[in-house]
């Protein structure tokens, strides 16, 4: 450490929790206060027992102290360092706020670098919570992003937010601040379009089968069981929904590849819908898993043989001694579609966890592609073959009407993606992808003058 001592101007819970993790780290630290005599919030936590607390101006002025961290509200910030702007020529400053609502003007530390240019303002920690810098046991990994105009000022943070335990991440010049203080106002940034799709997906599956519920019910001359619309309706209707959107999260892939051949090279842009298709892709999965778990429970709550009859198999009981004179039991082909089922679900949660960021960062290139691609589409094989359980049985009675069947209807979209990986993993085409993807391109022959190729 070049230099032992950091000065913590603020009292509040973000200043105290991030006072203990310099000193765990072996720093002296000195916090600022409006009222140094006050030391409450150092009598609830015998980790700064020892620690000096003194006035902002004895701080700011101590020529011990290079580094300083703001942990006091923005717009105090100014009226707080103008008074000893003469002391601070050259300082360290750790601008740790955020904005209170979006703003594409500049940043708060672009704000304070243009009031005070002989500081060296540098943007860190504003994107972790004090119970996240505190906690010893935070769940996940936590990571610090720093922006700052003077590079010798951004590795002196960047090597204090390591030696505290919590790994940098250098973004660059001050200007990328702006996107920093942004981030923690955005919710959920990036699930827009999928949420949409995913809304859409629902409500035309849900019109689907309610159209085709009315239309049976009618011309068969029955009463409509609409008592059955909150699980057992609704059940068809969030199946459908989680398959389509399972195939809707790896067809753009396969796409993508036939789009590189097509192009000859990997560096042509996708066209817009697709980008933001492609983009989409991770956000859709995780709602296919969402609907999936929603389907496997009110499935569990169902399932019987009054529900499902063609699942089970009912036969005399041999002992008869028994309440009951008859035995029933799950027959091969509800064994086996409940069996398939729980296979693409646990893969489809192994899929999801893969993807999270914590888990994703001990994963290398092959183990993650494996996961996310291999292991994705084995998932929506087994969910067709679940759902061809269910309805072969059905289409092979009824051949002329097969394909308007919901369960024929919601594997064409799983259908056309593993037939076009398929095509894709073939030895020729797979060698011809993986060739682009490195960076070859297939260029077409170059002429001399109008019409003579090279």
């Amino acid at each position: 450490m070049e230099n032992q001592t950091i000065g913590i101007l603020g009292t509040g819970n973000y200043g105290t929790a991030l006072g203990k993790r310099l000193l765990q780290a072996g720093y002296e630290i000195v916090f600022g206060s409006r009222n140094p005599l006050q030391r409450s919030f150092i009598t609830r936590d015998k980790q700064l027992s020892n620690v000096k607390v003194d006035s902002v101006k004895n701080v700011l002025t101590n020529k011990e102290i290079e580094i300083f961290i703001l942990a006091i509200p923005y717009s105090s910030m100014e009226s707080c360092l103008r008074p000893y702007k003469n002391d601070l020529v050259g300082k360290i400053f750790v601008d740790i706020s955020n904005r209170t609502k979006p703003s594409k003007i500049e940043s708060n530390a672009e704000n304070l670098a243009i009031i005070f240019p002989d500081i060296r303002f540098v943007k860190s920690f504003n994107m972790l919570s004090a119970y996240a810098v505190e906690s010893e046991n935070f769940g996940g990994s936590i990571r610090n992003f720093v922006a700052g105009n003077n590079r010798h000022a951004r590795e002196r943070i960047m090597q204090l937010s390591r030696d505290v335990g919590i790994p940098p991440v250098d973004c660059g010049n001050l200007g990328a601040a702006r996107k920093l203080e942004a981030y923690p106002l955005t919710l959920m940034s990036g699930w827009g379009i999928p949420s949409i799709y995913t809304l859409v997906t629902f409500l035309v599956w849900f019109v689907i089968v309610i159209a085709k519920i009315v239309i049976y019910y009618t011309s068969h001359n029955l009463q409509i069981s609409w008592y059955r619309m909150p699980l057992s309706f609704l059940n068809k209707i969030v199946c459908l929904t989680a398959i389509t959107l399972l195939a809707s999260s790896y067809l753009p892939g396969c796409l993508a590849g036939f789009l590189q051949i097509y192009n000859g090279t990997k560096y042509k842009d996708f066209p817009k819908w697709m980008d933001k298709w492609m983009k989409s892709r991770k956000m859709i999965g995780l709602y296919a898993l969402l609907f999936s778990f929603w389907h496997v429970g009110m499935s569990l709550v169902l399932i019987s043989p009054g529900y499902a009859t063609t699942w089970y198999v009912t036969s005399p009981h041999a002992n008869s001694s028994v309440i009951s004179p008859y035995e029933v039991h799950l027959n091969l082909k509800g064994e086996s579609l409940i069996s398939a089922g729980f296979i693409a679900l646990f893969l489809m949660l192994l899929v999801g966890i893969s993807s999270l960021p914590s888990v994703s960062e001990i994963l290398n290139w092959k183990e993650w592609r494996f996961t996310q691609s291999h292991l994705g589409y084995v998932t929506v094989f087994f969910t067709v073959m679940h759902v061809f359980i269910i309805g072969l049985p059905n289409w092979l009675k009824h051949p002329s009407s097969f394909y308007y069947s919901n369960t024929f209807m919601c594997c064409i979209l799983p259908l056309l993606t593993l037939f076009l990986k398929l095509v894709l993993s073939l030895p020729g085409v797979s060698c011809y992808v993986d060739n682009i993807r490195a960076g070859w391109e297939r260029r077409k022959p170059e002429k001399i003058g109008n019409d003579i190729p090279l």
